[in-house]
């Protein structure tokens, strides 16, 4: 039962609410609803995806915030109250958020884990190779698969990458900076 039907139902049964009662009925139900999410969330951990972000609302502001194993999870504070996790490496470690003096405001398990879906993991021998599927299966490069396999998958997108990077340099620098670049033999000087 959401708070607007406890509202209507107070008044149901004779119980009149002033539209201010009202205001701090709401603001006492949102305040306990907050905390009582606050406390499952630091009882239960919290969970983030290798090589993905959660945003973490925090209930008071931190002026520290740290982790336990910055190669399992990393964090980036982007207000006093609110900060990413991003997951590095599979595992467990912990987060502790500070205030101003000191005192803990928040602790509680990170979990990095897999991702949940669209991954498929080959295994040949004691090879492995992971790809993502989303439709179409392209390899990617993940903790666990053979090295061999996993550095020519990072040479491939450092190449990628840099011929991209060429590109446009060469681009930029025929148009002075400015627009896309016209091909070889074309004019772009308009013709009557």
């Amino acid at each position: 039962m959401d708070m607007w039907s406890l509202i209507r139902a107070g008044e149901r049964i004779g119980q009149t609410m002033t539209a201010r009662s009202s205001l701090n009925f709401l603001a006492a139900t949102i305040g306990v609803t907050v905390g009582l999410y606050a406390a499952q969330a630091s009882a239960a951990g919290f969970t983030v995806e290798v090589n993905q972000s959660r945003a973490l609302h925090l209930n008071a502001p931190a002026a520290a915030v740290m982790v336990g194993n910055p190669a399992i999870a990393d964090v980036t504070v982007l207000g006093p109250q609110l900060v990413y996790v991003l997951g590095r490496g599979f595992g467990k470690t912990n987060f502790v958020a500070l205030d101003a003096q000191g005192k803990q405001i928040s602790a509680f398990d990170v979990d990095v884990v897999a991702p949940s879906s669209s991954t498929v993991t080959l295994t040949r021998g004691a090879g492995q190779r992971t790809y993502n599927c989303t439709p179409r299966c392209e390899r990617v490069v993940a903790q666990g698969d053979d090295s061999e396999a996993f550095t020519n998958a990072i040479q491939q997108s450092m190449g990628v990458a840099a011929m991209a990077k060429s590109m446009a340099t060469d681009s930029s620098s025929q148009q002075g900076g400015f627009g896309p670049t016209i091909g070889a033999g074309a004019s772009s000087t308009a013709r009557e």
